[in-house]
């Protein structure tokens, strides 16, 4: 088969397609990737063929869209910012997909751009399939942020932004469907894949969203956490040895806490006041950042990337943005997970901790020290170490992802 992986975002969007890609490459299949342009070196050191799919990403994270239009009180600058992160390199990424999709059997996106390569897949004849990252389509069973409502008043608002985020899109698919000689569509994607019988794979873990998989079906399978093998990992590293030096720190002493915010974009400030909180109560922390930090013998500065999956289960706890990738690590590594998030998912999988018990959160601009009070929490600690062990194992997840994904290329 002939596989082809179109992927917006940031690495955590793009890690779980290598995941797949060099599993199905193992078997004997043709897989080719296409990633943001900040990406194209590092998803190639995985040895599949990669090229260029859209702008950097990291350049859209810094911009004022993200940063200031994206969070505005305004809720009209908020939609039009919305359609406009969609929208991020649209004709680039319309023509790769579409030349990929010429010379594929099956069409496969992350969360962004789905709406797109559908149609891209559907005017090819092939078959296309979505991973998400996290729960996007309206459920039962979840709150859509991370305080709780009422189960009526949930689903209502799962299902407003469902129709709101299809309302920003519309007119941008009416338009490429027009120019694919295809014709137009009503309704947010996931209504029509249910109906056409398109599998959407849930790449996370239903041990974290319990309810989940009985609202949705069999359609949208949980299949686990998608993460490299540890080959794969080792050679998107460059060969780095900043992680062996994190490892060996790590365990030198007491077990740390890591603070890390991946691609997000904070402050100095924001994350030198989280490193300082810490260090006040004694612990020993590694601060995983580009920003300058106090010079302290129970903390270790980082700036280079390093493996989460070494790194994070020689730590007592973890504080981070809530990232999908970020917060699967650290509940594989058994430990608790403060999350100071920012937006999107991120308050989801807050939410997700916080019901089992492994941890909690708290939005960025309103953290402070007696959030990380679940960092020494025993009975946390203890939940955090049971969840870990209830998570499907990467490579069982990977297969049956790989599994889904030949099914529908073979329809």
């Amino acid at each position: 088969m002939r596989i082809a992986f179109t992927v917006h975002g940031s690495r955590g969007d793009v890690q779980p397609a290598v995941a797949i890609g060099t599993e199905l490459a193992r078997r004997g299949h043709e897989v080719r990737l296409a990633v943001p342009e900040d990406l194209v070196e590092l998803t190639a050191a995985s040895g599949l063929p990669t090229q260029m799919l859209a702008p950097s990403t990291a350049e859209l994270l810094a911009s004022p869209l993200v940063k200031e239009r994206l969070k505005s009180k305004n809720p009209r600058v908020r939609l039009k910012a919305l359609g406009e992160v969609a929208g991020h390199g649209r004709a680039t990424s319309e023509r790769v997909m579409a030349e990929l999709a010429d010379v594929s059997d099956l069409l496969v996106t992350g969360p962004l751009a789905q709406d797109r390569a559908d149609a891209i897949a559907q005017s090819r004849g092939i078959g296309f399939v979505p991973l998400h990252y996290c729960p996007l389509r309206p459920n039962a069973s979840l709150d859509v942020r991370y305080r709780e409502y009422p189960r009526p008043v949930s689903r209502a608002m799962w299902h407003l932004a469902d129709q709101t985020y299809w309302l920003t899109l519309r007119g941008a698919d009416r338009r490429l469907r027009t120019e694919l000689g295809l014709p137009p569509v009503k309704g947010p994607l996931g209504r029509r894949l249910r109906k056409r019988g398109v599998p959407e794979i849930q790449a996370y873990d239903a041990a974290l969203f319990p309810g989940l998989e009985n609202d949705w079906g069999p359609q949208r399978p949980l299949v686990g956490f998608l993460l490299p093998d540890k080959d794969t990992r080792a050679a998107l590293s460059n060969g780095d040895n900043a992680t062996s030096r994190a490892v060996e720190w790590a365990t030198s002493d007491e077990a740390p806490v890591y603070v890390g915010f991946g691609s997000m974009k904070i402050t100095a400030e924001q994350i030198g006041g989280i490193v300082s909180s810490l260090l006040d109560r004694g612990l020993r922390v590694i601060g995983h950042t580009d920003h300058e930090l106090p010079q302290h013998d129970r903390l270790l500065h980082l700036t280079q990337p390093v493996d989460h999956e070494a790194l994070l289960p020689q730590c007592r706890g973890a504080v981070h943005h809530g990232g999908a990738g970020t917060t699967a690590a650290a509940t594989r590594a058994g430990i608790p997970s403060v999350i100071a998030w920012l937006s999107a998912d991120q308050p989801i999988w807050a939410a997700a901790l916080r019901r089992k018990g492994a941890g909690s959160g708290n939005k960025l601009a309103r953290f402070g020290p007696s959030d990380l009070d679940p960092l020494t929490d025993p009975a946390v600690a203890a939940a955090a170490a049971r969840l870990g062990t209830e998570l499907t194992p990467p490579a069982q997840a990977v297969d049956r992802a790989c599994d889904i994904l030949l099914a529908a290329a073979s329809r």
